[in-house]
């Protein structure tokens, strides 16, 4: 007892048990999800002052309010004040260096009435002022935000940033924007409307973005999508050299801009049409769609993302890696392809369909499809083209097909077919959804899924995961070779 109370005292603020440094205390901080990170902070004082700044990782500020009509207002005097503490707290020398994301979101509020006697952009004034305080920041996200050029003067001050998005934002065209410009690796630029973007240069600033720097872009809107075409890599002196991924949508007009740029892109790796929620008629058919193809101007793609209707136009052979293909027919509202269409694509043999070239197909690891339904014809023309396939990924449109109760398969039908179908030794992932309303096979008991499991793992000895209609079937062995 009296060797207790003879021990020095620790102060508080000195960490008890174990002595680590400040820095390997931080490290191990940095890995803490929020709420464990939140509880760490509660500990004590020490703990407080190295994990609380860590909580600030990801800011979310509200510069203004909307209402029905989408017209900008702050609600009341309250707010500023609120937001300005926020803003002095978050920007302060032991918060600010913690910071690595920012996002400026406006609230809708229904049935208010705006203040007018409150300038409406004071508060999104006051925080882009304060990004270059956040000196370690790297992902900055505006939706339904407008950037007069005066603030798009302000954004650039900060010089580089890795990741920006900007949804249904209007950014005004700078006339005389002296460099450096901003340094942005990936773009994103989505647009609901074309009534967002302005008119003539004032939508979307894209002078104010560095063309040497950008990695990724992805620009949904079709309007959007024509002015970065034309206004930006059209004008690049020396293209996007660094440029890897690109996002355009599918669009006819947009598709037939972007064919004679494409050299402007040597970097070029993954292309991605964006899938429209609803067919429409602007779109690359292959019965009134026509590009002239050049060998030399494809790509070494490694990844393509759209029609089957556009591959042959950009995909060299002989380097791509993952494939995810849908259809702009009108047979299907939502891209699915049906087993005719896709087999006379993969295969051959209609003549409306236009053949990819096997050369491309035979590099691919990673495929994706939309169908309508699953049937023995579908399976067949993948094992015929896909000798090194790794994944495949086959989703059934839900519903589609008239008669997918009657003709669409059901768990233990999808399993006998991979058993007779010869799909490539390599694959490692499975999964088809085919949506079965009904068991056209009778009841399964237990013990035949249990062989039909045991099959496949025999037959297929690198899968590792199957998914069948939506059941996740566990291929995996215990230590005594029982399959489980």
């Amino acid at each position: 007892m009296g060797q207790l109370m003879n021990r020095p005292f620790r102060a508080p603020s000195v960490i008890p048990q174990v002595c680590l440094p400040p820095e390997l205390w931080l490290e191990i901080f940095e890995h803490l999800p929020s709420r464990t990170l939140h509880d760490v902070a509660l500990t004590c004082q020490s703990f407080r002052y190295l994990a609380q700044p860590l909580l600030f990782h990801s800011l979310t500020f509200c510069p203004y309010s909307l209402d029905t009509n989408n017209q900008r207002f702050i609600y009341h005097l309250g707010i500023v004040e609120h937001t300005k503490q926020r803003i002095q707290f978050c920007s302060s020398p032991r918060i600010a260096h913690a910071v690595r994301e920012c996002k400026f979101y406006p609230r809708y509020i229904v049935g208010a009435v705006p203040n007018t006697e409150i300038a409406y952009n004071v508060l999104l004034d006051i925080l882009l002022d304060t990004l270059p305080l956040f000196v370690n920041l790297q992902s900055l996200s505006f939706m339904f935000v407008d950037l007069s050029q005066s603030q798009v003067l302000k954004l650039c001050a900060l010089r580089s940033l890795g990741n920006l998005f900007l949804g249904n934002c209007i950014v005004e065209h700078v006339q005389s924007l002296s460099p450096p410009k901003l340094q942005v690796a990936d773009l994103t630029i989505t647009c609901d409307s074309k009534n967002m973007l302005g008119n003539g240069q004032s939508g979307y600033g894209l002078s104010v973005f560095s063309p040497d720097h950008i990695r990724s872009v992805s620009v949904i809107n079709p309007v959007a999508a024509s002015q970065f075409l034309n206004n930006f890599i059209g004008n690049a002196s020396k293209g996007l050299q660094r440029l890897r991924c690109l996002t355009l949508p599918c669009d006819l007009e947009v598709v037939r801009a972007f064919c004679p740029l494409l050299h402007l892109i040597p970097e070029l790796a993954e292309l991605k049409f964006a899938r429209p929620s609803l067919i429409q008629s602007n779109l690359p058919e292959d019965e009134n769609f026509s590009l002239s193809t050049h060998s030399n101007l494809l790509k070494p793609l490694l990844k393509y993302q759209g029609p089957r209707q556009l591959l042959p136009h950009f995909v060299r052979p002989g380097a791509l890696e993952h494939l995810n293909l849908w259809s702009t027919r009108p047979l299907s509202t939502d891209g699915s392809m049906d087993p005719m269409e896709l087999y006379g694509a993969l295969v051959g043999g209609d003549e409306l369909v236009s053949v990819c070239d096997p050369e491309v197909l035979g590099t691919v690891q990673i495929l994706e499809l939309s169908v309508t339904h699953v049937n023995a014809l579908m399976l067949d023309a993948i094992c015929a083209r896909f000798p090194i396939l790794r994944s495949l990924y086959v989703c059934a449109a839900r519903d589609f097909f008239p008669d997918a109760a009657t003709q669409a398969w059901d768990l233990e039908m999808i399993m006998n077919a991979l058993l007779t179908l010869p799909l490539p030794s390599t694959i490692q992932r499975l999964r088809l959804s085919s949506y079965s309303v009904v068991s056209r096979s009778g009841l399964a008991t237990e013990d035949r899924l249990a062989r039909r499991k045991q099959d496949l793992r025999l037959k297929y000895p690198n899968l590792t995961f199957v998914s069948l209609d939506e059941s996740d079937i566990n291929l995996t062995w215990d230590r005594n070779g029982v399959l489980h």
